[in-house]
C-alpha cells in the first residue's frame, strides 16, 4: 500500500507543478491510490500489519525492530519510526509471530503467535513492551535514548595510522533481532531443557562469576585497539578480554578460561577474532544460555 502511494503522488507533482489541483481531485486522487493500493495487495494474495509501539511508561519506542516470522520461520523486518509507528507490508497471506526482540536490559521480547495476514487486509496491532526488572534507577533506562541519537550515524569509517579500521571508542550492544536458532546436540538439548525447566537456577552470572564469552550482553562495551592488541572493557565479570592481532597463534597446550584465548587477523577491512581454550562452565548466549564442552571455538 505504502509503496503505490509514493509511487503515483510524486509523478503527478512532477508532471504539473504549476497546475491548481482542487481538493475534491486530490481527495479522489488519493481514493484511488489507497484502492488501488488495496486492490494490488489483494490479487498478490498480500496483506499487512502495522501500528505502533511503546515502552512500559506509554513512550514512543523509537527506532525498535519489529519482525514478522512465517510458518516456515521466514523473517520480515522493519524498524519503528520516530513517534513508534511500524508498517509490515507485503506480506503473503498467511499465520504469523510478531516480534519485537528484547532492547537493553530493560524491555522484554514481545512475542504475539498466530496474527492472521488476509490478502488485501491490514492488521492494526500496537504493541507495549514490558519491562525486564523491576525498574532498577541505572540499569538501562535510556537505552532507546542513546541508542536511537546515534542509529543513524553516517561518516567515513575511522582508521588507524596503518589503515584498518579503528573500533576504539564506546558501543553499546544489543542482542541480535534475527538469531539463527542454534542445532544442538542430543546431550546439549537436554541440559538446556534441565536449566530451562528450573528458570535458569544456577546461572553463571547471578553467581558474579565470567559472562557469556560471546558478549552478548546489552550494554556499554569500550573498545581499546592499537597495532598489536584489542581490549573490551565491560560492565560483566571479569570486566575485561584481550584479543591478540600482532600475528601469534594460539598456544598448544592452554589452562580452560571463562574467556579463552584470543586472537585476530585482517581479512580487509573485516577484523576475524578466533577464540579457543575455553573451560565448559559457562552460558552461552544472552538470554538463550547454551550449554558447550572445552572444545568449543567461537569464530
Amino acid at each position: 500500500m505504502a509503496g503505490a502511494q509514493y509511487s503515483v503522488r510524486p509523478l503527478i507533482l512532477a508532471k504539473s507543478p504549476r497546475s491548481r489541483i482542487a481538493p475534491v481531485k486530490w481527495a479522489a486522487t488519493a481514493l484511488v491510490v489507497l484502492f488501488s493500493s488495496a486492490l494490488l495487495l489483494a490479487q498478490a494474495g498480500r496483506g499487512a500489519v502495522a501500528g505502533r509501539i511503546t515502552t512500559d511508561q506509554g513512550d514512543p519506542a523509537a527506532g525498535v525492530t519489529v519482525q514478522a516470522k512465517d510458518a516456515a520461520g521466514k523473517f520480515t523486518s522493519v524498524v519503528a519510526n520516530g513517534n513508534g509507528e511500524f508498517r509490515l507490508a507485503n506480506l503473503p497471506a498467511g499465520t504469523y509471530e510478531i516480534v519485537v526482540p528484547q532492547m537493553g536490559l530493560r524491555t522484554a521480547r514481545y512475542a504475539q503467535p498466530n496474527v492472521v495476514i488476509e490478502a488485501g487486509r491490514t492488521v492494526t496491532l500496537n504493541i507495549r513492551l514490558m519491562p525486564n526488572n523491576f525498574g532498577i534507577l541505572g540499569d538501562d533506562e535510556a537505552f532507546l535514548q542513546i541508542y536511537n541519537k546515534y542509529k543513524d550515524l553516517k561518516g567515513a569509517t575511522p582508521r588507524t595510522s596503518d589503515g584498518h579500521p579503528d573500533f576504539s571508542g564506546m558501543w553499546l550492544a544489543n542482542v541480535d533481532p534475527n538469531p539463527t536458532p542454534a542445532q544442538m546436540l542430543p546431550w546439549a538439548q537436554q541440559e538446556w531443557e534441565r536449566r530451562r525447566d528450573r528458570a535458569f537456577e544456577g546461572m553463571p552470572t547471578s553467581r558474579c562469576l565470567a559472562t557469556d564469552p560471546t558478549l552478548t550482553l546489552p550494554v556499554f562495551y569500550k573498545i581499546v585497539q592499537t597495532r598489536t592488541l584489542l581490549i573490551h572493557l565491560f560492565e560483566q565479570d571479569p570486566h575485561y578480554r584481550q584479543a591478540f592481532i600482532d600475528g601469534r597463534e594460539h598456544p598448544k597446550d592452554l589452562d580452560p578460561t571463562w574467556l579463552g584465548h584470543t586472537i585476530g587477523r585482517w581479512e580487509k577491512d573485516t577484523l576475524v577474532l578466533d577464540t579457543v581454550g575455553l573451560n565448559d562452565k559457562s552460558w552461552l548466549l544472552q538470554a538463550t544460555w547454551l550449554p558447550h564442552t572445552e572444545m568449543l571455538h567461537i569464530v
